[in-house]
């Protein structure tokens, strides 16, 4: 047995060597116990460097002090729908998780490493796992900034990346439609009192609740453009004891790049006049009845639009297209709404557009995500070039 200066005392007939650290951050003497001298050296160690660094003796569990800190800090600057967002990984991936009943001022890199592992092996998403780090190293950062753990190791974690695989598979869910189906659906659609709310989506590539969220005054009739500075959410207010019943809220758009300025056809813009006239009309039809919000686009009692109904109202439109076509090869798949702003995007390439332009459109807040979205896009374009190229030169040949 190795040599030691501490002493021993027995404690409910159990045998622990202890030792008395003095300290000038204590205000009195702490007794430190152990069953082994290296469990108390260990023990000694730690208390000092935590003594030397001002460490607050928190002992709150890892679950605990990310929701005092998500509800209580993080929360102060956030829109409803992040709030909402970030409830969401809170419970999911927070609570009851293999990190939540660590103590904040023990948990280590390893912790977070193997945590993140493990949800990868389990089959979560690269991008559920960094939006998990996007909450998880902040509060850390924070437990560190007051003093509750001596290293703030949150550069250290290595997370997972997308490859070229799940990028192409992320790419292949968006879903445009071609320019047959495009026109097709122009003509299906006329007449239908949704007929302009999508027809603005194609011409403008403008997000659902940007559009539901639209006003008169942020379209300029005389230049031809629209103002995009916010937009309509079905959001729940939510709190550490859970979530309220959801209801539409207007919020500043996705990033600062959304906040943006998108011309429009003078075609479109004579048809948003006519449209302008007709719903004044009927405003004037229902008088009290109407709830006059100035929306472009809303309810015939003019209240905002319910995202689930209009997906389902613009479906049972791609199915009257396929009831009265023949030809099989030609039936055009269910839609998203959002397929109207990638078919946008999508005409905005064929036409030869640069993708730098098509970001500035879109408001996406770097071009990299504009290229990554429209992958397949590029792609074909790529071997369009390549057959004209081919062409050029056959034709060259020929003379």
């Amino acid at each position: 047995m190795a040599k030691t200066n501490y002493l021993k005392r027995t404690i409910n007939d159990k045998e622990y060597y202890y030792f008395r650290l003095r300290h000038k951050n204590l205000n009195k003497p702490k007794d430190i116990y152990a069953p082994t001298v290296k469990e108390l050296d260990q023990k000694i160690r730690t208390i000092r460097n935590e003594l030397e660094n001002n460490i607050v003796n928190n002992k709150d569990f890892f679950e605990t002090f990310f929701a005092n800190w998500l509800f209580d800090v993080r929360f102060l600057t956030l829109k409803p729908s992040t709030k909402e967002r970030y409830e969401s990984i809170y419970r999911n991936y927070i609570i009851n998780s293999p990190i939540s009943k660590i103590k904040i001022k023990d948990i280590t890199l390893n912790d977070i490493q193997n945590y993140y592992n493990k949800l990868l092996k389990g089959g979560s998403s690269v991008s559920s796992i960094l939006a998990v780090n996007k909450l998880i190293a902040p509060c850390i950062r924070y437990a560190y900034n007051n003093n509750i753990l001596i290293k703030d190791f949150t550069g250290a974690i290595v997370l997972p990346r997308e490859n070229q695989e799940t990028k192409l598979n992320k790419a292949s869910k968006v879903q445009p439609f071609t320019l047959d189906e495009q026109q097709q659906f122009v003509s299906a659609i006329k007449g239908h009192e949704l007929e302009m709310l999508f027809l603005t989506a194609l011409n403008t590539g403008m997000r659902q609740g940007e559009l539901f969220a639209l006003t008169w005054d942020d379209i300029n009739f005389q230049e031809c453009y629209i103002n995009i500075n916010k937009a309509a959410k079905n959001v729940a207010e939510v709190s550490r004891t859970g979530r309220e019943p959801s209801k539409i809220i207007i919020q500043t758009p996705k990033t600062i790049n959304s906040i943006r300025r998108v011309s429009i056809p003078s075609a479109l813009s004579d048809q948003l006049k006519q449209y302008k006239l007709k719903q004044s009309e009927h405003r004037l039809k229902l008088a009290n009845l109407y709830e006059d919000n100035n929306l472009v686009f809303c309810t015939i009692y003019g209240k905002y639009f319910d995202s689930s109904n209009i997906r389902k109202r613009l479906n049972k439109i791609v199915d009257t297209i396929n009831s009265n076509e023949k030809d099989k090869s030609k039936i055009i798949k269910p839609r998203k709404f959002h397929d109207l702003r990638h078919t946008y995007a999508t005409r905005l390439f064929e036409l030869g557009e640069v993708p730098k332009t098509v970001q500035q459109l879109l408001g996406h807040s770097d071009v990299s995500l504009t290229l990554d979205t429209y992958t397949h896009v590029l792609e074909d374009l790529k071997v369009m070039a390549a057959s004209k190229l081919n062409n050029l030169y056959i034709s060259m040949r020929a003379k």
